[in-house]
């Protein structure tokens, strides 16, 4: 779930680790891999503990969801000025709106024209990939993934309260003991967010798994070759000329240590219509405000 918005912070109280939360009492942090305001990878997943501040380069560490562009408002500036997840934001509530487009979609945190009465915009054009929003909440005009568990499927049957979208978990008391730990940046049951959660010898890697540490690139294979030995971790990639064999995933994003299409949107192709870096991917828009031609409409990284 690219997705994406707040929890209360009392919900992150599991298994001895709590998110950070903003100035208003919510958790500072969703990620899941969302680009920030400037496009730049929020909430990413990348593994960091508080004990190893520098693993996430310019960004803030958050125990619970790795590497993450905000750990409180204060980090925002600019139009995205809330901290919602790790991710620098436009809106929390519909407060935060103006009357143009006055409903806060919880999936992206973005202001948009409301879903209810007669003229409400259609749910059913809204959103895409993998945060379909296709239910109109009809007490605050958002458009929406879930209202309640029975609007979930079986693999993902938790409807989470404020991001209001379907996911394996909302706390680790959802996951099994295979998967004991709710990443809570696209609620999804993993094994491990931090080394700590790892067996003696092991380590948490990218993708949230707890792998045999490393010490040399000679002790990695494919398709992870390459040995972050800070980390002790088999990785896609340390640097861009890591990627140079991966189709469309030239830039290491070196948060995560993957091959991604993009990290900011200066590895976008303006010429090519796609200018915007979102969740990793060069995207004609992220919201309606960058669709000022005849399709003035975003939908799905797409003027509509």
């Amino acid at each position: 779930m690219s997705a994406k918005s707040a929890l209360v912070c009392g919900a992150f109280l599991v298994a001895g680790w709590m998110a950070a939360c903003g100035s208003s009492g919510t958790p500072a942090a969703l990620a899941g891999g969302d680009a920030g305001g400037d496009g730049s990878i929020a909430g990413s997943g990348g593994v960091c503990s508080s004990a190893d501040i520098t693993a996430c380069g310019t960004q803030k560490c958050d125990p619970a969801l790795g590497c993450v562009q905000c750990s409180a408002d204060a980090d925002c500036t600019g139009a995205d000025k809330f901290c919602i997840l790790g991710e620098c934001q436009a809106c929390r509530t519909n407060a935060d709106c103006g009357v143009s487009a006055p409903a806060c979609f919880p999936s992206d945190h973005r202001c948009h024209a409301s879903c209810a009465g007669d003229s409400g915009v259609s749910c059913a054009t809204q959103g895409g990939g993998d945060a379909p929003i296709p239910i109109c909440d009809a007490t605050t005009g958002a458009c929406v993934g879930c209202l309640t568990a029975t609007d979930c499927p079986a693999s993902a049957p938790i409807c989470e309260a404020t991001t209001q979208q379907c996911g394996q978990c909302a706390t680790n008391t959802d996951c099994p003991a295979s998967s004991p730990i709710c990443f809570l940046g696209d609620f999804r049951c993993v094994q491990c967010t931090t080394n700590s959660q790892c067996p003696s010898g092991q380590t948490c890697n990218g993708d949230q798994r707890c792998v045999v540490a490393c010490t040399s690139d000679t002790q990695c294979n494919a398709p992870t070759p390459k040995c972050n030995t800070t980390a002790q971790t088999c990785v896609e990639c340390l640097a861009n000329p890591d990627c140079a064999s991966v189709t469309d995933a030239p830039i290491c994003d070196t948060n995560r240590d993957r091959c991604v299409q993009c990290v900011s949107n200066t590895d976008c192709n303006t010429d090519a219509g796609t200018p915007i870096c979102d969740n990793a991917r060069c995207v004609e828009c992220k919201e309606d405000k960058d669709c000022p031609g005849p399709n003035p409409k975003c939908s799905g990284g797409r003027c509509e």
